[in-house]
């Protein structure tokens, strides 16, 4: 056999590896894309998955509050009467984790002292929702945690609206459909602030501690 015959069978050689080699990679490639194409990113179809993830909700609490559990709540938006409230999404739902001692509410021109913790609807990286935003650090002890003072008017109409029917005491999960809340828009409360997506479906852990009628001031917490 002549040396040119054996460097042309070894160039043979030489490219059927490579084409198997770049058809191996191929395939490995094909196989990892699919893989992470199937998963579901954290804000994937996010008005959908809160749409559904709210509704979920209020079927829970209205199959509740059917069988005679007074621990579910299902409260009209102050913003609309019985006659404009007619979807879902013109309620909050509310779960009484505790039940305070008062029988008066706040109104829309007080002011109240509160513990508050939000967090959007679960998720894969966070089974209890992302926390965009709380009042207190660590574990709920109301012997340690410093309540906050805030205006009912200066919250959105989901959370204005679980304060003024709340009393002294009470501890509520409120869940706040996007329309109640932040809407459809992108929200930053500062700039330190992580950014609220539009559509989110909000969770409060949150406690009424005191309120003041206009003209009146809190008593400095101790």
């Amino acid at each position: 056999m002549s040396i040119n015959n054996i460097i042309a069978g070894s160039r043979k050689a030489a490219s059927r590896y490579f084409f198997f080699l770049m058809a191996f990679v191929g395939v490995i490639s094909m196989t990892s894309c699919s893989e992470s194409d199937g998963e579901e990113g954290e804000y994937d179809n996010w008005e959908k998955r809160n749409e559904a993830y709210f509704n979920s909700i209020y079927t829970q609490a209205e199959t509740a509050i059917n069988s005679g559990d007074n621990s579910w709540k299902i409260i009209r938006t102050y913003t609309k009467d019985e006659l404009t409230a007619k979807a879902k999404t013109d309620f909050i739902v509310v779960h009484v984790e505790t039940e305070g001692t008062g029988t008066e509410s706040p109104i829309y021109s007080d002011k109240v002292r509160v513990h508050y913790r939000g967090n959007y609807m679960p998720s894969a990286s966070y089974k209890d929702g992302y926390q965009f935003d709380s009042s207190w650090t660590g574990e709920y002890d109301l012997k340690t945690m410093k309540p906050t003072d805030i205006s009912v008017s200066e919250k959105g109409s989901g959370f204005s609206t679980a304060l003024m029917n709340m009393h002294k005491g009470d501890r509520w999960t409120v869940y706040i459909p996007y329309t109640l809340g932040y809407g459809t828009s992108d929200y930053q409360k500062s700039s330190s602030s992580p950014t609220i997506p539009g559509y989110s479906t909000l969770r409060f852990d949150l406690t009424l501690v005191d309120y003041i009628h206009a003209g009146e001031t809190f008593s400095t917490f101790q």
